[in-house]
């Protein structure tokens, strides 16, 4: 008679190189785990960044002065409307008419009119693709500058985003729009 004897086999062989590849392992994914979930030194540039990043999330009325018409106010136009979208902000959008000292302040001036009511219905469509709330209006000052900050007063704004573009002053090209210069303010 025939006897067919079964060997058994251990089917977990435990080894000296299982053993080290097993620790490796567990060792590399202990070492990124720790690198993943380990907090930053706090350094005096990330408290400023820190420090900034909140201030900036509680702007949520900015004042958009509309200087002339032109690529660069439109790239404004549309960073202050990005900035107010996730605030439930608002966009104040101001165009400033210059009236000149030999005229009186209420003059009525319509070619600058004209000009002032597209500069505010061209924002005003770019505003209106991401924002519902754009607040508009025509001022008429003797200089910008001092009208637009006062406006700003008025209206509490948070931010003032002003695109600056050369101008020709009394026949001189300048790089910086009058209005922008702080010493004239």
């Amino acid at each position: 008679m025939l006897t067919l004897a079964a060997v058994t086999t251990n089917p977990l062989q435990v080894t000296l190189i299982g053993v080290l590849i097993a620790i490796v392992f567990l060792a590399s994914i202990v070492g990124v785990l720790g690198w993943m979930l380990r907090l930053p030194k706090e350094t005096e540039r990330t408290r400023t960044v820190t420090r900034a990043t909140r201030s900036v999330n509680k702007l949520t009325r900015i004042l958009v002065p509309l200087l002339s018409m032109s690529e660069a106010t439109d790239r404004i136009v549309a960073l202050a409307a990005q900035m107010v979208r996730s605030r439930n902000g608002s966009v104040e959008l101001l165009a400033v008419m210059e009236v000149p000292f030999t005229l009186p302040l209420d003059a009525r001036v319509e070619e600058d009119e004209k000009r002032a009511l597209e500069a505010i219905d061209r924002a005003e469509s770019i505003v209106r693709q991401t924002v519902t709330t754009v607040n508009k209006r025509v001022l008429k000052a003797r200089n910008a500058g001092p009208a637009i900050v006062h406006e700003a007063e008025c209206r509490c704004a948070d931010l003032i985003l002003m695109a600056n573009t050369s101008v020709r002053v009394r026949g001189n090209l300048q790089q910086i729009h009058p209005a922008v210069d702080a010493r004239g303010i």
